[in-house]
């Protein structure tokens, strides 16, 4: 059922309220990767209410502001690596993450990001 305050989402109903929280921060996030530091705990806890592709935006919105100024050496390369575990299922989600992981690289080649290389375990479901 949905009503005033309730929009139909990926797993059900998500509050309108933070929906439009969530694209608020990833429109600004987008502008201004600046922005994301500050509203980095709020966006992710959203991130995670709202889901879908709103969601997506907002994580590869929080990769590329560390691109921009990466705290430490394994930083953009830990979160990308979590990303692609996240979507590991999702064929759309990962041709996005593809470019940005090309991206990555590109700019490891360069020196202008740190090359590294995180071990990651195998996060998949077991069945």
């Amino acid at each position: 059922m949905t009503g005033a305050g309730f929009a139909p989402c990926y797993d059900g109903l998500v509050s309108r309220d933070a929906t439009s929280r969530l694209t608020a921060l990833v429109e600004r996030g987008e502008l201004d990767p600046s922005t994301i530091v500050g509203a980095r705990a709020k966006g992710d806890a959203l991130a995670i209410e709202v889901d879908g592709g709103l969601a997506l935006r907002w994580r590869i919105a929080v990769v590329r502001s560390v691109m921009l100024a990466p705290p430490d050496g394994d930083a953009v390369r830990e979160l990308y690596g979590e990303l692609v575990d996240r979507y590991r299922d999702d064929p759309a989600a990962l041709a996005i993450l593809k470019s940005i992981g090309d991206e990555i690289r590109r700019l490891e080649a360069t020196g202008a990001l740190p090359s590294a290389m995180v071990a990651r375990s195998d996060r998949r479901k077991k069945h």
